[in-house]
């Protein structure tokens, strides 16, 4: 009735050859310096069937992520004016995660689950705003992430599966010397509320789906300042619903019908947000 996991990670990330070549009159060529790093990211697990009908998991371990090319050698500039300043002198960032759940079935084809997540994350790959018109990138300090996962699935023998799920997470830059300003907000790009709710019909070759999603508002500058909604760069909390319907002919083939965005939500995700699209 109890399993046990042990896992271990190695990664090593290496950059050379950096350089940012500026075209035209007066253009100039800037070269960096090569870099490398190297991370163990261990990881251990352990579930337990107490009932028939009972799981109970818990799981820790770590993670390593290394800055991309874009984060260390593009700068650019939107068309509303905000330049993006890359950073070449970013180091790796690593998060300390754990996790515990419980999965329970109350009858035929009916499970419910819930989780608790913790994430502490140190030499945060973050973005700092320093005006309006500019944001860099730089390592923060210390940030963190908890939250809680709640799922429900019931399965039907025709076919029918119907589920819902909700995450609520909290989180907070912790230390961040490079930017003060952003300690104790939210992280950016990190709704506090997520909800998902859908069916799914198997009838021999055909399926069928019709999903609902909603994301809460979310942040996209490190002083959480950006909080007007419905403009260019902003972040709206949105409501969105897809569609879907296929058909496979053999193995090999297979035809579909998508419909993103069914009910034409209006809304910005930096970008405006995709309409009623078919495809």
């Amino acid at each position: 009735s109890l399993t046990g996991y042990l896992g271990v990670r190695e990664d090593w990330w290496q950059a050379e050859g950096g350089h940012v070549s500026v075209p035209g009159i007066g253009g100039y060529t800037l070269n960096y310096d090569g870099r490398d790093d190297a991370a163990l990211s261990p990881k251990a697990a352990l579930v337990a069937k107490p009932l028939a009908a009972t799981t109970l998991r818990v799981s820790a371990g770590k993670a390593f992520r290394a800055p991309t090319t874009y984060d260390l050698y593009r700068t650019w500039t939107s068309n509303s004016g905000i330049t993006y300043v890359s950073n070449p002198n970013l180091t790796p960032e690593t998060v300390t995660s754990w996790d515990a759940g419980i999965e329970q079935g109350l009858w035929k084809g009916m499970s419910i689950r819930a989780t608790y997540f913790d994430n502490q994350m140190d030499d945060l790959i973050y973005t700092k705003t320093v005006s309006a018109t500019r944001q860099e990138k730089i390592n923060a300090g210390k940030a963190s992430s908890c939250g809680l996962e709640l799922e429900a699935e019931q399965r039907f023998d025709f076919g029918l599966r119907l589920f819902a799920n909700a995450t609520f997470t909290s989180s907070e830059v912790e230390e961040n010397a490079a930017s003060p300003s952003s300690v104790g907000k939210e992280l950016t790009q990190t709704p506090s509320q997520m909800y998902t709710v859908g069916a799914t019909l198997e009838q021999g070759p055909m399926t069928a789906s019709l999903i609902g999603r909603h994301l809460s508002k979310r942040f996209g500058n490190d002083t959480n300042t950006d909080v007007v909604d419905g403009v260019y760069t902003s972040y709206d909390p949105c409501t969105l619903v897809d569609a879907k319907i296929a058909y496979k002919i053999d193995q090999h083939i297979e035809i579909s019908f998508a419909v993103d965005n069914l009910f034409n939500d209006e809304y910005f995700a930096y970008y405006q947000g995709a309409p009623f699209l078919p495809n």
